[in-house]
């Protein structure tokens, strides 16, 4: 899994220079093959991210980090309405521990089992922001969904390579959303850089996931799954780059 394989800065990294990649290349574009008018509609965000759960859920589970990164497409020319898509990765509570990979091999091969928890935040809604300006706010809101899943996973003790996962437990709860922020223009050039400062809070109906404990081993290469049960309301800080107008 992506998540595993890079830390949420190498993603943002990653998605911030693919989307600088894609601009530049419109803007390089020869002047009888002009953009598309959805081209020039549409923006790209991406943040690294804190979740800090609340209520009920913020007593079973810590805080998360992550990325996230959302799709604007400008309703007018100005830019003042958009319609937002967002998604993104939320890791909280990772648990570990060493063991050897079992009579197969004598007892000879240590290994990490690896267990993490996360949450995928998804939404569609709306967007009013001030296009114009050195300070420039928005509100957004929509509606979507929550979803959870916790895998475990083998890695080498010391190459810390992955070679096994199982998925333990994944559930799915309706939300909606409310945020806003701040967008802060930081380069003007062939592609329009924006810093993007903000938090959504979103309202997750109840659901049933796992958090560190809920899974116990048990004689006889046996376990325990005890999933605790709540609703989820989850604030996110976000900080990140707009690419884009």
């Amino acid at each position: 899994m992506i998540t595993r394989s890079m830390t949420p800065a190498a993603l943002l990294i990653t998605l911030v220079t693919s989307a600088l990649a894609a601009q530049d290349g419109s803007a390089r574009a020869p002047l009888d093959h002009p953009s598309s008018e959805l081209a020039r509609r549409s923006s790209a965000s991406f943040a690294l991210v804190q979740g800090r759960p609340q209520g009920a859920f913020g007593r079973n589970v810590g805080r998360g980090y992550g990325v996230d990164g959302a799709y604007l497409l400008r309703l007018d020319d100005a830019g003042i309405w958009s319609i937002r898509i967002g998604a993104g990765i939320v890791s909280y509570g990772e648990e570990s521990a060493r063991t050897t990979l079992g009579e197969s091999a004598g007892g000879r091969v240590d290994v990490n089992v690896k267990t993490n928890n996360y949450i995928v935040p998804m939404s569609v809604g709306a967007q009013l922001a001030k296009p114009a300006g050195l300070f420039r706010p928005y509100v957004n809101a929509g509606i979507g969904g929550l979803a959870f899943f916790t895998e475990s996973h083998l890695e080498g003790a010391d190459d810390h390579l992955e070679f096994a996962s199982t998925t333990n437990h994944s559930s799915i709860a309706p939300s909606w959303t409310a945020g806003g922020g701040i967008y802060m223009p930081v380069y003007s050039g062939r592609t329009s850089v924006q810093l993007d400062l903000g938090m959504q809070y979103v309202g997750g109906g109840r659901a049933r996931y796992l958090a560190p404990g809920s899974i116990r081993d048990l004689p006889g290469e046996r376990i325990s799954v005890t999933p605790l049960e709540s609703a989820t309301h989850l604030l996110i800080v976000r900080f990140g780059a707009r690419i884009g107008r």
